[in-house]
């Protein structure tokens, strides 16, 4: 190796130079270093690249009896000796800078003073040596020899690296990582280097280690300020963005109190500017909107009311059709809020949600009567949410509307009031809120823990599901007379809501589609109503019960269950039991019971749901039976579903092309869009809905509603309205009447293709699956309706 090394020792130095000069080139050009330590720099990289280079012309003209010859080994030898301490010198000021900046000291450590000073005397000490021979000699033939005092001349190149080494590691915590292990091998790899050199002679080793642990210390400098500026970057960044966050928060806040200050002028519309803005948020993310855009879609929607500052909203009151002076009103409304958004130029959008929230996909809207994508996207949002709060929340003439009358409305709605992307983002929305969490509802929906009945119904319970597994239900009876001669009683209202409350006004009956089936009383008696029948007899009391509290005659007692169409109340006192029965309209209808009474007040209620069923034999049927399978019957037998799914066809193998032809009629009880035959197309194992291993790929309601995306498929519908279509009212009475449909199914690989026409409705649903199964089938299933002549090609 060391043969090898000597043999190819100048090319190598040429190298090492050339290399540490085009470094020193760097560093001049480096404006990230500060100017102390460039100049630091610039001088270790030229030192030692001189160091090499004259080290090399050193070996070139050795034993060179030429007059240059003589001339260029003095001179060269005697800035050999001198740079090596200049770069010591250049490495003692580079580390003066780090400690004095990076390091924060106030003073210079004194081991570097006297680094310095050593370094001068050794100049000095070369100096002497190149008159005396101390360190060096030329003997005849002009070579270079080692002097008497030879050893002398590593005294302080030896000594002032190692003093900087004691300084770096006493104060290795002030500076980075990189910086002192650069410094260490800057110190510790030329001594490794010279100490080999001593004993391997005509090697420039030392030179060589000076020259490379250079470019490493400027390698590794850069690498500390870069380190060191990213990080100051990356301070300023989260700097700006803590300033942007904060301006944000401000604006937020002030708009937060401007908006609150307006929206409680009325008790009715505390909290909706900040509720319609969370919806407007969800809509926005569920579109797949950037939070950029979303955040500019909330604060729009925040202010979206600002105009109410000017005017009184004339929509607060009444949900009835406009007049033109209201309309006037709200002209004026949007004319105000834009003119007061608009003075906010950093924010251009805001004015677009107070402009155009009250214009109309279909162009009947105000103040503009704009039409579809004329009207500015972040309107048509805030449009979708702010009816959504409306219909929500809580009015000093009515309750919020269910979640059902408001999934309706957006459906019915579509593509005339509202951007029919929009209005279907806004229904997924109210169907994955399982919670009814996006409401102000603020009727009391617990359980009340006592009931004060004046006046009969003054006060009712909150309504009590009956369902087809009995459900016991106790309370205690105290009376509440205010006169001597007042009838004291509890009693049960029977009755289906949408929201299980009882109504009592005609705009909240319609809205609600509350229908009242009956009342009982604990006596026997009873009030047939909507009910296709009800009748009570007196029944022998439970011995058990005779043997409890029920002998206090304040305790009263219920049971209550179901089986298709026919409801049995079991209502019992102290003095007695009776059985009543109900013949429901039909097995669509849910019904519940409402506990209220007259002078006197109802406490400790107890309501436990068993696990006995209620059978067919349970039930003395006191009406007959409804039907509508009365019809002719096709490949696959008819089916009455009476409520959302509860029954399905059997399962068609999909290979290639399927067609259904059947005959649908909505029931009697129907009056959603949704109560019509759904599309089923899934995977199991057996065939069979909900089977074993059960994929569902899509749900294709008639009324052109898809589950875009499921699990295991994607889907994407599209509908187009005919001039048979003439409005939703027609085509539910359509869907009444009954009609022949004709379902077209195609598939091609892991695409299906359906097709169909209903009442109007041109449907094309695509499904593409994410899975390849072994089998697809196709079902028929839906929601109040009656399918019949189902026939398969």
């Amino acid at each position: 190796m060391v043969e090898l090394i000597k043999a190819n020792q100048l090319n190598i130095m040429l190298v090492l130079s050339s290399a540490c000069g085009t470094f020193a080139l760097f560093v001049l050009i480096a404006r990230a270093l500060p100017k102390r330590r460039r100049f630091s720099l610039l001088a270790l990289e030229l030192s030692s690249m001189l160091l090499l280079y004259f080290d090399r012309l050193a070996y070139m003209y050795s034993g060179d009896m030429s007059s240059k010859g003589y001339i260029m080994v003095r001179v060269t030898n005697f800035l050999v000796y001198s740079l090596t301490l200049v770069v010591i010198l250049s490495l003692n000021l580079y580390l003066m800078d780090l400690l004095m900046n990076e390091g924060e000291m106030e003073k210079i450590p004194k081991r570097l003073i006297a680094v310095r000073i050593l370094g001068y005397i050794g100049i000095l000490m070369v100096v002497i040596s190149a008159f005396t021979g101390l360190y060096y000699y030329f003997d005849e033939l002009n070579r270079y020899q080692r002097g008497p005092g030879f050893i002398l001349c590593y005294v302080f190149p030896l000594i002032t690296p190692l003093i900087i080494l004691t300084v770096v590691i006493q104060y290795r915590k002030r500076l980075s990582k990189g910086v002192v292990f650069s410094i260490v091998l800057f110190v510790v790899l030329p001594i490794i280097a010279s100490i080999i050199q001593i004993f391997a002679y005509g090697l420039s080793l030392t030179n060589m280690a000076i020259v490379g642990v250079a470019m490493i210390t400027y390698i590794f400098a850069l690498y500390d300020i870069n380190d060191k500026l990213e990080k100051s970057n990356r301070r300023e960044i989260e700097f700006l963005k803590e300033e942007r966050q904060n301006m944000q928060n401000l604006f937020e806040q002030t708009a937060s109190a401007f908006v609150n200050a307006i929206d409680e002028k009325d008790e009715y519309s505390v909290g909706h500017s900040h509720r319609v803005a969370d919806y407007a948020r969800k809509i926005a993310k569920a579109c797949g909107k950037n939070d950029k855009a979303c955040d500019e879609i909330y604060y729009s929607a925040l202010l979206h009311d600002v105009g109410n500052i000017g005017v009184m909203d004339p929509t607060k009151d009444t949900d009835d059709k406009l007049t033109e002076e209201e309309i006037e009103i709200l002209n004026q409304k949007t004319m105000i809020g834009d003119k007061l958004l608009s003075s906010i130029s950093d924010y251009p959008y805001l004015k677009d949600g107070a402009h155009y929230v009250n214009e109309r996909y279909d162009g009947s809207g105000y103040p503009n009567g704009l039409k579809g994508d004329e009207i500015p996207e972040v309107a048509r949002i805030i449009s979708v949410a702010d009816h959504y709060d409306n219909l929500t929340s809580t009015k000093s003439f009515r309750a919020p509307f269910p979640q059902t009358v408001v999934r309706e409305e957006f459906i019915r709605e579509a593509g005339k009031m509202f951007d029919p992307r929009f209005s279907t983002v806004m229904v997924k929305l109210i169907d994955s809120d399982s919670g009814y969490e996006m409401s102000d509802d603020q009727t009391d929906n617990a359980f009340k823990e006592q009931l004060e009945c004046d006046e009969y119904r003054t006060d009712i319970q909150k309504g009590i599901l009956i369902e087809n597994v009995y459900t016991d239900i106790s309370f205690k009876f105290s009376e509440n007379k205010k006169k001597d001669d007042g009838f004291s009683t509890p009693s049960l209202i029977i009755y289906d809501s949408f929201d299980g409350r009882v109504h009592d006004d005609k705009k909240t009956i319609k809205a609600f589609h509350y229908l009242e089936y009956g009342e009982i009383w604990f006596d026997g008696n009873v009030v047939c109503t909507a009910a296709r029948n009800m009748t009570s007899k007196e029944i022998a009391l439970d011995d058990n019960r005779k043997d409890t509290d029920q002998i206090d005659q304040n305790i009263f007692r219920i049971r209550a269950g179901r089986y298709e169409d026919h409801v049995r109340i079991i209502v019992s006192d102290a003095y007695g039991a009776h059985e009543v029965t109900i013949a429901l309209q039909d097995s669509s209808k849910y019904a519940y019971i409402g506990i209220t009474g007259e002078h006197c007040i109802l406490s400790e209620f107890m309501i436990e749901k068993t696990d006995t069923e209620v059978g067919d034999s349970d039930i003395e049927r006191i009406a007959s039976k409804i039907s509508y399978l009365n019809r002719l019957e096709g490949d696959l037998p008819n089916l009455q579903i009476d409520k959302t799914r509860s029954k399905n066809t059997q399962g068609i193998v999909l290979n290639k092309d399927l067609n259904f032809i059947f005959h649908t009629m909505s029931l009697p009880s129907a009056s959603l869009v949704w109560n019509c035959p759904y599309i089923l197309i899934y995977s199991s194992d057996d065939n069979t809905v909900n089977g074993s291993n059960y994929r569902e790929y899509a749900l294709i309601k008639l009324n052109g509603e898809t589950d875009r995306e499921k699990e295991f498929a994607e889907n994407t519908i599209q509908i187009q309205k005919t001039e048979r279509f003439k409005d939703w009212d027609k085509w539910l009475e359509k869907n009444r009447e009954g009609f022949e449909c004709e379902v077209e199914i195609e598939r091609k690989g892991n695409r299906i293709e359906t097709y169909t026409e209903a009442a109007g409705l041109n449907l094309r649903n695509v499904t593409v699956l994410k899975e390849t199964p072994k089998q697809i089938c196709v079902a028929l299933t839906g929601d109040q309706c009656v399918l019949t002549d189902i026939r398969v090609r």
